[in-house]
């Protein structure tokens, strides 16, 4: 990280929240009524006033915290990071003795008093104090050391916690606190959570303490465990505090993008705006500061983005985790089924965690719609392979690591992706990205099923193709249009695929449009999967058509039927798809029968109808390199793997219990 980009998120970092407009909710307001609420409830049935922040890097933790400052708070920050970061906040300069293998509860009671016996005896602003105390710069500031270097020589050794006589909440923040989780060596097996866990007990009146990036802690929340989980709460009556995990800064500055046409969406000021307030609160701080940063490069900000992602870590370094998150910030997210390696995605892979409970052993994660980190993902795709995600995925699977419950619909989104990534890095107009671009329709078409040979159709002809290749899919699309040009000279601009919560009848294409995403349809949508928008005019966003996809995945397909979408697509699509313009229907089979052939052909429908010349309906049959041209180097049977691979409930080298289990359960 570059010293100029380290100051961009010192800068960033001072600047207040916005406000969700959406749910007119500051995050920092937000925070402190939460705390507020556990202060009060803590006393009758909990360990301490103490609780776990957990979420992804990128998401405002941090700054809510510390905007809890403007909310009438005291707070005292402390960063326990790794010195070697380069990041902001810096480790504070009293880290390395808090988590020191000799460091006592006495110690953890000396640093609360120091601040609860300043604030007990001195008149001090909640900015002034925060001012004085921050410790944001790291080592530069002694003040903290000092003060509770005081503390330690002017009181007595065993000395109790005071009691806080403030009526302003006391908030103690510890940053990157997964490292207290370590095993102190001076007390067996004791962490020195464990040790500070005593001491949190004892603290009283207004006052609350948060832990930051504390990922692993429910493992270690109940003090004795048991293998028999109906016994595991019966050792204590008292509880730990639920984890906060939700803060309302999702697409905070999505209010300030300025998207007129398509092209808009795929400028880099744009797509930060997306997403976590990380991209955003940078790139707003970054506009708004003059020349100061105008050293700073976009390959930096991509860069920035890479590291969150996988670590900075590339090609042979990457471990399965690391592809997990590649592929569910473009995919959708694949769960794993071990909670800590949800964990793992949420505190090292930029996964978004959105429901906790500790008490019951819940950890769930998505992976939200985020263009700049689909762009990220799309580089490292294309930097290891593809084949190498497809791989991962298999070994993932076999050995019963993830669940996948739509093989299909995963395997046909990485195809489509594929060929737009390929299509948008062919054209190479839109630095810093790779793959990022605006792509017609034709040129997308192509890229996915290949053009027939050099006389196949083009922008300049209006992709009419000249060969006498009948299977041509550009002829395919011509033949069943009445108005295929408009369709073709469409814009695709899709980097990754969002879920979409709603029927498509209510959810509108232009947001996704303008934000590089394309829909997957809810699981009770009647016959479509996928719904990518098309841009019809390059000038304006005010005609939407779209490509819809079917996918189905049956090694036994019946005989091929002449299907129509017509009353799907004026009946089951939002206002602002237009059907009268044309639109695509891309039926995708995936499976195919053993010794037979991959083939592609229309499937247009035989009855005579009216709304049939708005719909083309291109229908494929299996997966190969001759089918979808962009599937190379081994990657179509690599693909038919994955449609073939089944989890296993054995690891590497369990032959004997696959044995028993094939025996028992052979019937």
């Amino acid at each position: 990280m570059s010293i100029r980009l380290e100051e961009l998120l010192k800068d960033s970092l001072s600047k207040n929240f916005k406000t969700n407009l959406q749910l007119e909710l500051n995050p920092s307001k937000y925070l402190k009524e939460q705390l507020v609420e556990m202060m009060k409830s803590w006393n009758y049935k909990y360990r301490g006033p103490y609780a776990v922040l957990e979420q992804s890097n990128g998401f405002g933790k941090t700054k809510a915290c510390l905007g809890l400052v403007d909310e009438e708070c005291y707070v005292v920050y402390c960063n326990l990071g790794d010195k070697k970061s380069m990041g902001y906040p810096k480790r504070s300069s009293i880290a390395d003795k808090f988590i020191f293998d000799w460091c006592s509860e006495s110690y953890y009671n000396r640093y609360f008093n120091a601040f609860i016996d300043l604030l007990n005896t001195t008149e001090i602003s909640c900015l002034d104090f925060f001012e004085k105390y921050n410790e944001l710069d790291g080592h530069y500031s002694k003040t903290v050391e000092d003060l509770v270097e005081y503390q330690i020589r002017n009181s007595e050794y065993d000395r109790s916690i005071s009691f806080y006589k403030g009526i302003k909440p006391l908030i103690f923040v510890f940053d990157e606190a997964s490292y207290l989780l370590k095993v102190n060596d001076f007390r067996g097996s004791k962490t020195h959570f464990d040790v500070l866990r005593n001491t949190l007990s004892k603290l009283s009146n207004n006052i609350f303490v948060l832990f930051v990036n504390m990922f692993t802690i429910s493992s270690n929340f109940n003090t004795k465990r048991d293998l028999d989980p109906s016994a595991r709460n019966a050792y204590s009556s008292l509880y730990e505090l639920e984890p906060i995990y939700l803060l309302p800064n999702w697409d905070l500055y999505a209010d300030q993008v300025k998207i007129e046409k398509i092209d808009d969406s795929v400028k880099f000021e744009n797509i930060c705006m997306y997403g976590r307030p990380l991209w955003g609160s940078l790139l707003q701080t970054w506009l708004n500061s003059g020349n100061k940063y105008n050293s700073l490069s976009y390959k930096e900000w991509n860069n920035l983005a890479l590291n969150g992602l996988t670590g900075g870590k590339m090609t042979e370094s990457l471990n399965s985790n690391d592809i997990l998150a590649v592929v569910g910030c473009r995919l959708g997210v694949i769960q794993p089924k071990s909670i800590s390696r949800r964990q793992e995605l949420v505190a090292n892979n930029m996964a978004v965690c959105v429901y906790v409970k500790n008490s019951e052993y819940l950890f769930d994660i998505v992976y939200p719609s985020e263009p700049i980190l689909a762009e990220a993902a799309a580089y490292v795709m294309h930097s290891i392979g593809y084949d190498k995600i497809v791989e991962s995925l298999i070994e993932s699977l076999k050995y019963s690591l993830i669940s996948i419950n739509d093989k299909a619909g995963l395997i046909a989104k990485l195809i489509l992706l594929i060929a737009m990534d390929k299509a948008g890095k062919d054209i190479r107009n839109n630095m810093p990205f790779l793959c990022l671009n605006v792509v017609q329709v034709g040129f997308f078409l192509q890229k996915l099923y290949g053009k027939c040979d050099e006389n196949c159709g083009n922008e300049t002809n209006n992709w009419t193709c000249s060969s006498q290749n009948m299977k041509c899919v550009l002829k395919l699309v011509n033949e069943q249009l009445q108005d295929p040009d408009t369709l073709l000279n469409g814009y695709v601009n899709f980097n990754h695929f969002v879920q979409s919560k709603r029927n498509m009848s209510e959810a509108p294409l232009l947001p996704a449009l303008k934000r590089c995403a394309a829909f997957q349809c809810k699981q009770n949508e009647k016959s479509i999967n996928f719904v990518i928008p098309v841009c019809l005019n390059k000038d304006n966003l005010e005609s939407i058509s779209a490509i819809m996809v079917k996918v189905k995945l049956n090694n036994n397909p019946k005989n091929l039927e002449n299907k129509s979408f017509v009353e799907y697509a004026f009946t089951e699509m939002s206002e602002d798809f237009d059907p009268y313009k044309g639109f695509l229907v891309l039926y995708m089979q995936l499976g195919q029968p053993k010794n037979k052939t991959s083939f592609i052909s229309s499937l247009k429908p035989r009855e005579d109808n009216e709304f049939n010349k708005y719909q083309a309906i291109i229908y494929s049959q299996g997966i190969s390199h001759e089918m979808f041209s962009i599937l190379e180097s081994g990657l179509d049977e690599k693909l038919v793997t994955l449609s073939q691979a089944e989890e296993s409930p054995f690891s590497r080298g369990e032959i004997l219990n696959k044995k028993i289990y094939d025996s028992i359960f052979s019937l």
